[in-house]
């Protein structure tokens, strides 16, 4: 009778710890993003919230490596201080940033927890997360906004120490060269220099408009005509001397400030063009999607490289051995301050295609 008395206080004791483990279970799924790896990193189980947030269904995640939600940010120490951490049986907390299905990033705020054997020996893994994509936005933000002010600073003192004094030494030049007329050597070299000094004082612009940008006056426009307008400014650059842009903008029309979508759209002209070799063929298109209104502009280049992808809106980031590095970053802020979105993408085929969203209605007057 003791024995048997014993077996049920027993069996009594299990059922106990099983609810009171799926109820913890249920909790964590509640609240959180859950999953569990063997020794081998591989998944083997994931919960809800995982699914929804890497937009991965359970079965497509079931049986792979943590690795398909690599984004590319972290470097590979980073996972190796990881691994070495968790593989000697203790618990690893940091903040990843994923890449979900549908190419969106995310941060997670991340604790992996090792079950370890008598042994102390880790047999299976389990990861608790937290979303935390809006804080880390909102800190870049945060960041963004206090570089800005100081590089606002900084741009007007350029613009007084350097574009002023620029602008008095290209007219002295022009002056000299007018009385030059008869020595095309000479004229020449004045002329090389003033487009020096153009080039100078259009970095100092492209930095002045970046640090302060002025307010979008918004009209209705239509995408084809502020395409030719913007083709018409790019063919003053060398490196539009063969590139031919082919439009087609159908009908559609937007509401925006006239002069600075112009340029932003040149931006992404001139790049496509720098790309390509400075000949080529390159697209304006424009259709109605919808709630959006979207612009492709595409280049037959040889696309970007993978390490560039992660940093093409941040300021002074460029491939190029000349520039500044702002053209992309002041047309982010540009689209983004008429209420849109940019990204690009990368065909297999070769090229890249810069597309622009912006919403169809802002209830701005025609003109």
């Amino acid at each position: 009778a003791d024995a048997i008395a014993g077996r049920a206080r027993a069996e009594a004791a299990e059922r106990d710890s099983r609810k009171q483990l799926e109820e913890i279970r249920y909790a964590l799924d509640q609240s959180a993003i859950v999953a569990t790896t063997d020794v081998q990193g591989t998944i083997t189980y994931v919960n809800d919230k995982f699914c929804s947030i890497s937009k991965y269904s359970r079965e497509a995640l079931l049986g792979q490596n943590h690795r398909l939600l690599n984004s590319g940010f972290h470097p590979p120490e980073f996972f190796k201080t990881l691994y070495h951490t968790i593989a000697a049986g203790q618990v690893w907390r940091g903040e990843i940033r994923n890449r979900a299905k549908d190419g969106a990033l995310y941060w997670v705020d991340t604790t992996i927890v090792p079950f370890v054997n008598a042994e102390g020996r880790p047999y299976q893994y389990i990861a608790i997360r937290s979303d935390i994509t809006e804080r880390k936005a909102a800190e870049a933000a945060l960041f963004e906004s206090a570089s800005l002010a100081k590089l606002g600073r900084m741009a007007a003192v350029v613009a007084h120490e350097v574009r002023n004094p620029l602008a008095g030494i290209r007219g002295a030049l022009q002056v000299i060269g007018g009385r030059i007329e008869d020595h095309p050597h000479e004229r020449r070299i004045i002329n090389e220099v003033i487009t020096r000094i153009d080039t100078l004082s259009n970095i100092v612009q492209d930095l002045l408009f970046f640090a302060r940008p002025r307010h979008p006056v918004l009209a209705r426009v239509a995408v084809e005509t502020l395409a030719h307008e913007t083709i018409a400014l790019a063919r003053t650059d060398p490196a539009f001397a063969d590139v031919r842009v082919d439009v087609d903008a159908g009908a559609v029309h937007v509401e925006a400030d006239r002069e600075m979508f112009k340029m932003a759209l040149l931006n992404l002209l001139i790049n496509g063009a720098q790309a390509m070799g400075g000949a080529g063929v390159m697209r304006i298109d424009a259709r109605d999607r919808e709630a959006w209104h979207e612009l492709r502009v595409s280049d037959r280049g040889p696309g970007l490289p993978s390490e560039a992808r992660e940093h093409l809106f941040e300021p002074f980031f460029t491939t190029k051995h000349r520039g500044t590095g702002l053209g992309l970053s002041t047309t982010r802020r540009i689209v983004e301050a008429h209420g849109g979105t940019i990204q690009f993408e990368c065909p297999a085929d070769g090229g890249t295609i810069a597309i622009i969203r912006l919403p169809s209605s802002r209830g701005a007057a025609a003109t």
